[in-house]
């Protein structure tokens, strides 16, 4: 019997769905393609190593008995890569994949494109750490969080020939952007408040830039050895650090490696002079002043991908490998699309021979498929998740959509990788999760309770726990509002948080879409561990639905409870569950646990 998921991506293709492809695969592993065709329509399938270039044919079978079911055995390459293929018949006719666009810098929804299909082939034997799976991620822009030493915002300079703004505690950044404008949150700050993230259920802390550079954000370093002044320094950090731990919370740090400040040591040195060592790392077009930037900022050099620049960063002495000798746990890495994958397989195999469990995350927004397959990253900022999830809490995406969003996803991702996403909703370069939901609490929390039951490590841009809104970029990079945070948002969050860290189902289950309805704008999954399940079930729309679903091992017949302790308890009768979801909610159920009474 067909499961609901391919039934709904059927309807979404006007009934033509002529193959799914496999999941991501191993290497060396062998795969089966089944294709629906005409008989004698011959079909061959065309196959593509994108890493090396190369392509190949394979003849498909059919059996007399079914002559319009045709199918082929693959054996998937012996290293990592991506395999991309579509079927030709006999007539010309070719059969690539139909899916939906989904956007890079910003999300699409209603588009669709044919495209070959694809499998990732991964290496079982380099992926992401264990300690990485039930994690939940908190994401600090550290400026704006909390102030711990108010003189350490003084110490900065000027940014870029313009005095810096000191701002009031709740005053709204400047705009335009000029990341001149400090309000003084510091390491200091984030060490007072390692209780609240603690009672929160933060397990890990996703720091933003913390090495000296001229601007708010960072991202332009001017020391990769210093903690910028206005945080404080390294016996700050490395206080976080032991801290963070005591409280059971990691520290991640952000790696801007493909750029720096033109006002870095490093840049001046090779504006200065041309048999500088620094002259080699940046790519001049007419010396001094004639270089190219990072998207074509001035102020941000790139570098070039010379081998001092390797030993600089990844080097036994390198930058990656003296911090994380501090004690952090791993590295988000900026703009990974600009440095080439060679230097990234270079850079994991570094920093695994120091720390083998080190925790490698890659900023790239679109398809990053590529980057799962073991030679180079854990994980990547989820933003297909994201644009999948709030399209659908706002009413731009049909369930039957999002299913087959997150279904693609999920073949496109190793399974190791999967549980080791970086599922965000918002982050320093998004506008606030309650501003995309209109202000409406209701489809933030729906939305964040989507993402607290999905599979991998959910990460929580700070501030939205506590209603912080805000557009793209600079306005959503508000200061914590720690005098008025939204009492019912937060304890919202700390309840869900909670609720996911004690079902090992919610942390480390597997999941199967239960429920899609797109009359009513409903959706549900459930998450299973061994005997553990938990029903995940969620109403985008505007009107109370009545869920009805069978599921073979739901146990005895008797009440379900909310987890989240928002909906009367759903019931179970000889396996079918029946629960009501009030507009714009979502439940998570699990049987209820009886006892007898003395």
């Amino acid at each position: 019997m067909e499961s609901i998921s391919l039934a709904a991506a059927r309807r979404l293709r006007q009934g033509q769905l002529p193959h799914v492809p496999p999941a991501a695969a191993p290497v060396s592993t062998r795969v089966r393609l089944d294709l629906q065709a005409p008989a004698g329509s011959d079909p061959e399938v065309i196959l593509t190593d994108t890493r090396r270039g190369l392509s190949w044919r394979v003849a498909l079978s059919s059996t007399r008995e079914k002559p319009d079911a045709w199918y082929t055995e693959l054996l998937l390459p012996s290293e990592p890569t991506v395999i991309t293929y579509h079927f030709t018949l006999a007539d010309g006719s070719i059969i690539r994949e139909r899916r939906q666009v989904e956007g890079i810098v910003k999300p699409l929804y209603g588009v669709w494109e044919e495209r070959d299909f694809r499998i990732a082939v991964y290496t079982p034997h380099s992926q992401p750490p264990n300690w990485v799976r039930g994690l939940v991620m908190y994401q600090i822009f550290p400026d704006r969080f909390a102030i711990g030493n108010p003189a350490n915002v003084r110490r900065g300079s000027h940014v870029y020939g313009r005095k810096p703004r000191y701002l009031r505690w709740g005053e709204r950044p400047e705009h335009p952007p000029k990341g001149r404008d400090f309000f003084g949150g510091d390491l200091p700050g984030i060490i007072s408040k390692l209780d609240y993230l603690a009672d929160l259920g933060i397990t890990c802390l996703y720091l933003t830039p913390i090495f000296a550079a001229p601007t708010n954000h960072r991202y332009d370093t001017l020391d990769y050895f210093r903690i910028d002044p206005r945080l404080g320094d390294e016996t700050d950090f490395r206080t976080l650090v032991i801290a963070a731990a005591e409280h059971g919370i990691r520290i991640i740090l952000d790696g801007v490696f493909n750029h720096c400040s033109s006002e870095s040591v490093y840049f001046k040195a090779a504006q200065a002079d041309k048999t500088s060592p620094f002259y080699r790392w940046f790519d001049f077009q007419h010396w001094p002043d004639k270089y190219t930037g990072w998207v074509g900022v001035r102020e941000m050099p790139e570098f070039v991908e010379c081998p001092e620049v390797e030993e600089f960063f990844f080097g036994p002495q390198g930058v990656a490998r003296y911090w994380l000798r501090s004690g952090i746990s791993g590295w988000r890495l900026d703009v990974t699309p600009w440095i080439s994958d060679e230097y990234w397989r270079r850079f994991r195999r570094a920093l695994r021979a120091d720390k083998p469990d080190v925790y490698l995350i890659a900023e790239d927004w679109g398809d990053a498929t590529p980057r799962l397959v073991g030679d180079t990253f854990d994980a990547t900022m989820n933003y297909r998740f994201a644009y999948s999830v709030i399209g659908f809490a706002t009413g731009q995406l049909s369930p039957s959509e999002l299913d087959d969003r997150l279904e693609t996803l999920r073949r496109d991702t190793p399974e190791p990788a999967f549980h080791a996403q970086m599922n965000l909703l918002g982050s320093h370069d998004t506008p606030r999760l309650l501003t995309l939901c209109s202000g409406d609490r209701g489809r933030h929390m729906l939305t964040a309770a989507f993402q607290l039951a999905y599979p991998g490590v959910p990460m929580i841009y700070y501030g939205d726990e506590a209603g912080l809104e805000g557009e793209y970029a600079e306005d959503g990079r508000r200061a914590f509002p720690w005098d008025a945070p939204d009492q019912l948002l937060l304890n919202f969050y700390r309840r869900a948080i909670h609720a996911r860290r004690a079902s090992v189902a919610l942390s480390l289950g597997t999941i199967e879409t239960v429920w899609i309805d797109d009359a009513t704008s409903s959706y549900g999954f459930l998450r299973t561990w061994g005997e553990e399940q938990v029903l995940a079930l969620f109403n985008a729309g505007d009107t109370i639905v009545e869920v009805n679903i069978m599921l073979p091992n739901a146990g005895a017949d008797g009440h379900w409870i909310d987890l989240l302790g928002r909906l009367q308890p759903a019931y179970n009768r000889k396996g079918q569950i029946c629960a009501l979801l009030p507009p714009c909610m979502a439940g998570w159920f699990v049987p209820q646990i009886r006892t007898t009474m003395p």
